[in-house]
């Protein structure tokens, strides 16, 4: 292949890139804090995405600078799109779990429901 050939097909996958419609995707916050936890509390990291699963480390109620590796039930916005509108409101009503770590260490599974952004 020619070095002009490879420009054209790089222009032209490029072009073709603007064309096609994008979704906004958004990479999140840097960090996520904990809430919704009693001061007398612990939040429980569990060792897989539910109360099934038993407890392996545990975050202060106030801990701050959490990261997410992954959330779980996940789609890609293609597969999203796919689904029925039945099937869109069944994942939307499905508890969503994220692994967690904290200082560089890996800690657990933890409902989403006691995270939130944290803006410092």
């Amino acid at each position: 292949m020619t070095c002009l050939s490879a420009r054209l097909i790089l222009a032209t996958a490029s072009a073709m890139a603007f064309a096609l419609p994008a979704f906004a995707e958004a990479d999140g916050p840097d960090a996520w804090r904990v809430v919704g936890v009693a001061p007398d509390d612990v939040l429980n990291a569990r060792v897989g995405p539910g109360t099934d699963y038993f407890v392996i480390a545990t975050l202060p109620h106030d801990a701050r600078g959490v990261q997410l590796s992954v959330c779980v039930p996940t789609t890609t916005t293609l597969q999203y799109f796919a689904l029925s509108g039945g099937q869109q409101a069944e994942l939307a009503g499905l508890a969503p779990w994220c692994l967690v770590s904290l200082g560089g260490e890996q800690l657990g599974w933890v409902h989403r429901r006691f995270l939130a952004e944290d803006a410092e």
